[in-house]
């Protein structure tokens, strides 16, 4: 299971280095996901691509290592600031 823990800590990482302005996210039990939060706040089309993306990369997750699901479900993901 660490190496699935591992797994999504690497592709949640890659997804907010490649989105600056996102701070976070929750993800629900059916695996949508609500409450983005972003600095700056995005509008428009940035905020439809940004949507898009994460969508998508949830997606990827869960098809790739099915077992995934369940270890994002209820959890609210941040960025880490160090």
């Amino acid at each position: 299971m660490n190496a699935l823990h591992d797994q999504i800590h690497v592709v949640m990482q890659t997804l907010f280095q490649r989105n600056p302005a996102l701070c976070g996210f929750s993800v629900q039990e059916d695996l949508s996901f609500t409450h983005v939060a972003c600095h700056p706040a995005l509008d428009g089309e940035e905020a439809r691509e940004l949507i898009d993306e994460i969508s998508t990369v949830l997606c990827e997750l869960v098809e790739d290592e099915p077992e995934a699901a369940e270890l994002l479900r209820g959890r609210t993901l941040a960025r880490s600031f160090h």
